[in-house]
């Protein structure tokens, strides 16, 4: 990370922007349909593994990273994309942030659709930006292991946080278990893999 960047006054431009285009995407969602009608979910490019598998449509190992089943949801997804995004973003860079959100949301996506094939056998309509956000918290843990940056974040705290994301609370059924220990697996290899070929180069951040 450049020197001009670890500045405290930091602005996270990539996390500001994927929650516009998230919020945008939710406004289009209720003006097409309603974001819990499963038929405009479908529509919009939802994921549902036999789409998927049977004809082709494997945009929706992406798609669905911007698509929410509603306002509870996006709510709650953004305010952890903000919470844990403005410091990866500032970690990592702009790039590598784009690059580990959207691999670690496909990651997410590509482990439920084995979930639902080789172990929950039912297939359900799913989406939500999750996946990516568990990858976000998956790098958190290189923040808590980095020497110059985890006087700032515990990793005791980062571990149970991510223990959190993976099991689902009572009440909350409906979490995607799968899509979210994807994309946080994901999350934390590619950040550690430019941890590992970058350490040399940055000033760490957070003064």
């Amino acid at each position: 990370m450049n020197e001009d960047h670890t500045r405290s006054g930091y602005i996270p431009i990539i996390t500001v922007i994927l929650i516009i285009l998230n919020g945008i995407v939710f406004i289009i969602q209720t003006f097409n349909g309603g974001s819990e009608n499963t038929e405009a979910l479908i529509k919009m490019g939802a994921a549902y593994t036999p789409l998927i598998l049977e004809n082709g449509e494997w945009y929706r190992l992406f798609a669905p990273m911007f698509l929410h089943i509603g306002v509870q949801h996006i709510i709650y997804n953004m305010l952890a994309l903000f919470a844990a995004g403005q410091y990866v973003e500032q970690y990592f860079g702009k790039i590598r942030f784009i690059i580990l959100y959207i691999l670690s949301g496909i990651a997410g996506n590509l482990l439920s659709l084995f979930s639902e094939l080789y172990i929950t056998h039912s297939f359900a309509v799913s989406a939500g930006a999750s996946g990516a956000i568990s990858g976000v918290f998956g790098a958190m843990v290189i923040l808590a292991l980095d020497p110059r940056t985890r006087r700032y974040f515990s990793l005791p705290r980062v571990l149970f946080g991510l223990f959190f994301l993976v099991i689902p609370s009572r009440g909350a059924e409906n979490i995607n278990v799968a899509a979210h220990l994807g994309g946080m697996i994901c999350g934390f290899l590619i950040a550690l893999i430019f941890y590992f070929f970058s350490k040399n180069k940055r000033n760490r951040l957070l003064v």
